[in-house]
């Protein structure tokens, strides 16, 4: 389906094929105020996409820059009996209008486009095509709000421990982070004995955001190219690099100064981990097995399984078993083949290579007998031979921190199967929410079947303004991004399991997008290194949320206007 497209907004729209089996929709974005081509697959409104590594990877399918269809939610089906195209908004801001000047089908994919004459890009990475608060016309302008920021940041704006724990109250240290009930409530405990609730930033990035691109249909997007990174390769500067390196210098010791920025930034916020440097915050580690995973899961019946895996585990914990800013690891994110365990295996019996994994399928459905719940069994049992073995690995060579759990992604509790290998084998269970605040129902649910304190991996609010997409939950301007941290922030923390929250991401996406396409405005700084009004959202939070979470005051009570979040368009089982 190859169609010339312009909408007025980055607003996500819901674009959708109308059969006689019914409406097909998938969340789809392209960059606002410019005519762009888009080559989708058919396949995205005929079939579920197959499992990945993990949802993002699952469900994002980029369009070259210029676009992105977010495929995971929504019906799929034949597509018979077509009677047209829809476009539907859901809290659509500012009258948005989306023009559709031509529309083909095709067996010749064609390269998705930018259409215009004109550059959607300027010389610092914004964009270009429109006018907001905030956005820079000259260098100079540029350089006298970085002049302000530096001499007027502080570098401890709250009074807190090393480790960034609360002086109120202390339980006695053991030297490194731990977790601990105390009067019915959960906390983390920092190395000196100080209660602690995580709250991160969104483990920051130099240079991240803003990437530029030769490739073809691009030819007019950009104003200008960053300067090649490194000669050897070609690599060219993303524009977030670019803007560092304008302000903190060419020499070796640019990225240093950018990091003692950030590590100022966050404690003046109230951040308290995720750090740019090593020994200033509290960070938390993802360990990456490199397994090989087939539709997600891991195949543990590979006969090197066990050799590789501990290898693996040994080489990346003994570099930081003695770190004491270290909370603990993260085994996996976002498992994209929960709730679709019978398909899962379904693909792995149709998929034509021979593989372990597929081997014992056969054997295991061969003496249990093929039905769903058969299936279903196969594939739990060997995430519970997965996550036990990491798990235990994880101890053997690093007993000194915790095991934060698998981040899941779907708003559904998990299957009780999954909550019992959370619960044997770590000590807090994870999960990632797009939403107003986490969802109380969900927490509760899963205390109470897990018994262990929990941490939400990601969450995040955008808007418009800039030309980039408003992430998976949309807020009305910048000043109400404010307005939904603090909300989500002091409304989590107020259940008394919850122990962490962290943001996604320090850095906007950029205007070109990700590998995956996501180009969302959801930073904490923009693409040339100034903060947005968010912060004071954060500010604020970060003075309550110890009396919030004691129990001692309510939490902040008013809702963001313009919010539109995954629930309010697609039926989904995704978080996002």
């Amino acid at each position: 389906m190859v169609l010339d497209i312009r909408s007025s907004t980055p607003q996500r729209f819901l674009l959708g094929i109308d059969t006689d089996n019914g409406l097909h929709e998938k969340r789809t974005h392209v960059l606002p105020k410019a005519w762009v081509r888009l080559c989708i697959p058919l396949d995205y409104y005929r079939e579920k996409p197959r499992p990945s590594n993990d949802l993002a990877s699952t469900v994002n399918k980029p369009q070259n820059g210029v676009g992105f269809q977010h495929i995971e939610g929504g019906t799929v089906g034949p597509l018979t009996g077509v009677k047209g195209l829809s476009v539907k908004y859901y809290t659509p801001l500012e009258n948005p209008t989306v023009e559709i000047r031509s529309f083909k089908l095709t067996n010749t994919p064609e390269t998705p486009a930018y259409l215009e004459k004109k550059p959607f890009v300027d010389e610092f990475g914004q964009w270009a095509f429109g006018e907001f608060e905030g956005k820079i016309h000259s260098l100079d302008e540029l350089e006298a709000i970085w002049a302000e920021e530096d001499a007027t940041i502080s570098s401890q704006a709250l009074d807190r421990s090393q480790y960034g724990g609360f002086l109120e109250k202390n339980v006695g240290g053991t030297g490194f982070f731990r977790v601990q009930k105390i009067d019915g409530r959960w906390w983390f405990v920092d190395p000196d004995g100080y209660l602690f609730l995580s709250m991160s930033g969104g483990a920051p990035v130099a240079g991240g955001g803003g990437e530029a691109s030769k490739a073809e249909g691009l030819e007019n997007m950009f104003a200008a190219y960053p300067p090649v990174a490194d000669e050897a390769s070609g690599r060219m500067m993303s524009f977030g690099e670019w803007n560092l390196h304008r302000r903190y210098g060419f020499d070796d010791g640019w990225r240093d100064k950018w990091a003692d920025m950030a590590v100022k930034r966050m404690r003046s916020w109230g951040i308290n981990t995720g750090s740019p440097k090593p020994g200033t915050l509290p960070y938390t580690g993802h360990i990456r097995t490199g397994i090989e995973t087939i539709y997600g899961i891991q195949d543990i019946y590979a006969p090197d399984y066990r050799s590789n895996l501990e290898n693996s585990i040994r080489n990346q914990v003994s570099r930081t078993r003695d770190d004491k800013y270290l909370l603990g690891y993260f085994l996996q994110n976002e498992p994209s083949w929960l709730e679709t365990e019978p398909r899962v295996c379904q693909l792995l019996l149709d998929d034509p290579t021979d593989r372990p994994i597929k081997e014992a399928l056969v054997k295991w459905l061969a003496d249990h007998g093929d039905s769903d719940a058969s299936r279903t069994e196969f594939v739990h049992r060997t995430f519970r031979e997965h996550i036990t073995t990491l798990s235990r690995l994880i101890r053997k060579y690093d007993p000194n921190h915790l095991i934060l759990g698998i981040r899941f992604g779907h708003s559904n509790v998990p299957h009780k199967n999954i909550l019992d290998i959370v619960r044997d084998n770590c000590d807090v269970f994870a999960f990632n929410t797009y939403r107003l605040s986490p969802n109380v129902e969900y927490l509760d649910a899963v205390s109470e079947a897990t018994g262990l304190p929990m941490i939400n991996g990601e969450f995040h609010f955008g808007t418009i303004d800039r030309g980039m997409a408003p992430g998976l939950v949309q807020v009305a301007d910048q000043e109400e991004r404010a307005r939904a941290f603090r909300y989500f922030a002091e409304n989590g923390f107020s259940h008394p399991a919850l122990i962490g929250i962290a943001w996604f991401q320090y850095t906007d996406q950029g205007q070109l997008g990700r590998r995956d396409g996501e180009r969302y405005n959801i930073g904490l700084v923009d693409v040339t290194d100034i903060p947005y009004k968010i912060v004071d959202g954060i500010k604020a939070a970060s003075e309550n949320i110890y009396r919030v979470h004691s129990g001692l005051q309510e939490p902040y009570s008013e809702k963001p206007a313009g919010l539109q979040g995954n629930e309010d368009d697609l039926i989904s089982k995704s978080n996002q």
